[in-house]
């Protein structure tokens, strides 16, 4: 997917009238999907099953997104974004409504997600694609950074979403609030631009082996069979066979001899599986330990997710004083710190736990730009998509992994033991940034 560098004057003008439609529709697919990541809860304690079992509703949905992604990038060479949009609201609209009428039963409500989510992965993706495609070179990055006000702007009003929604009325209710992006396929219609069919490939081996990579590892740290190991080997080593033989696949094996590209590829890994880890650990910490409900946890997180929206929006003024190792080593200091806080102050005031999320929240915003840079710089610009597709997909499954080991040790551990756990693992994607991005260079 190559950016259009020329735009007339009249046809950027139309094609900006379906901007707010597009960004309408991915605030809405992103609060739907932080919500359901908060009443986790709620859910299981609904349906009677483990903390480890009700994780998978939110680690599958995060696995989707980044495959789905992946797919949608590829379709969306060959397929009109109209076409693709009105398919999300299909996959969710199916999803919603099976998951409503199957809400007592968790093993259809998983396949809800599943569903649902193919449909809300549609929405970044697209957005992304559509402004490179349509719109004046010299304003993408304005229109790109509405994507990221409205990803802030989502986190806020999906916890929200999710805290009022199953305090008040009943978790299950969130399936019916999706239903509202059936509305939006009129304006659709009428302002997403008609394109032209094209051949493309979607590289469905490469995705189905990256899935199975991922949900080898999940199964493992679920129960800890060894035949998930087995099944982890197989998977990469099929993997990279693929790749290094296939014409067609979505990431050539030359990336993977790329040090620092890999080297990146496995600090953000690390330590982006912290990220969601504590996110997805604030509510049960903070119900058992205080006995506070959903509604009240989600407010707590707010500060959280305000504060992210602030740094974000000022870290490309500070960048301009740090260097990306600089600026990733403060982030990632800041990240163990606010996860120690809570554990020396355990038992303390809630507000310590509000102090914590803040810290937290705010230095993944400082740290995405310099992190997502180290990367990209590690090979030639024109190879840039890819790059961030993979990084992207990466992130995905990181996240995913995060939930599903946090998951596990809440029903093992204490909540202290996990946050000490938490603080290790972003120090030791510290010093494995330390170790491996000092010793590689840039792409000139």
């Amino acid at each position: 997917m190559n950016p259009t560098h020329h735009v007339p004057d009249a046809q950027a003008s139309l094609a900006k009238k379906a901007v707010p439609v597009l960004l309408i529709f991915f605030v809405f697919s992103l609060i739907i999907d932080n919500s359901f990541k908060l009443v986790s809860v709620a859910i299981a304690k609904d349906l009677g099953i483990s903390t480890t079992t009700v994780s998978w509703q939110a680690t599958l949905a995060g696995l989707v997104i980044g495959i789905g992604a992946v797919v949608y990038a590829s379709l969306a060479d060959s397929i009109s974004i109209r076409s693709l949009l009105v398919a999300g609201i299909g996959f969710i609209t199916a999803g919603s409504v099976l998951g409503f009428v199957f809400q007592h039963s968790f093993p259809l409500v998983l396949l809800s997600r599943i569903i649902q989510t193919a449909g809300l992965a549609s929405a970044e993706t697209l957005y992304v694609i559509y402004v490179a495609k349509h719109l004046p070179k010299n304003e993408q990055k304005r229109f790109l950074g509405y994507s990221t006000s409205s990803y802030s702007l989502s986190l806020v009003i999906g916890s929200l979403t999710g805290g009022f929604v199953s305090t008040y009325l009943n978790w299950a209710a969130l399936f019916l609030i999706p239903l509202l992006s059936i509305a939006l396929l009129p304006l659709i219609l009428k302002y997403m631009p008609k394109e032209e069919s094209k051949k493309s490939r979607v590289d469905i081996v490469g995705l189905l082996l990256i899935a199975a990579i991922a949900t080898s590892v999940m199964l493992y740290i679920t129960d800890f069979n060894w035949i998930y190991i087995l099944v982890l080997a197989a998977s990469v080593a099929l993997f990279l066979l693929y790749i290094s033989k296939s014409k067609h696949s979505f990431i050539d094996i030359a990336f993977f001899k790329n040090k620092r590209f890999v080297s990146v590829l496995a600090v953000a890994f690390i330590i982006y599986s912290v990220q969601l880890g504590y996110i997805f650990l604030f509510p049960f910490l903070l119900e058992k330990v205080y006995g506070l409900h959903l509604d009240t946890i989600s407010l707590l997180l707010i500060p959280g997710y305000v504060t992210a929206v602030v740094v974000g929006a000022s870290s490309g003024t500070i960048s301009k004083y740090l260097s990306n190792k600089q600026a990733v080593s403060i982030a990632m200091i800041m990240i163990a710190a606010s996860l120690i806080l809570p554990v020396l102050l355990y038992g303390g005031p809630v507000i310590v736990y509000v102090i914590s999320m803040m810290l937290f929240s705010g230095s993944f915003a400082f740290m995405y730009a310099p992190l997502l840079d180290s990367c990209v710089s590690a090979l030639p610009s024109s190879q840039s998509g890819t790059v961030i597709g993979f990084y992207n997909l990466t992130l995905n499954v990181a996240t995913s992994i995060g939930i599903t080991y946090t998951a596990a040790m809440i029903e093992s551990v204490s909540f202290k033991t996990i946050l000490s756990a938490l603080s290790l693992i972003t120090l030791l994607a510290l010093c494995v940034y330390g170790l491996l991005i000092g010793k590689t260079k840039e792409h000139a």
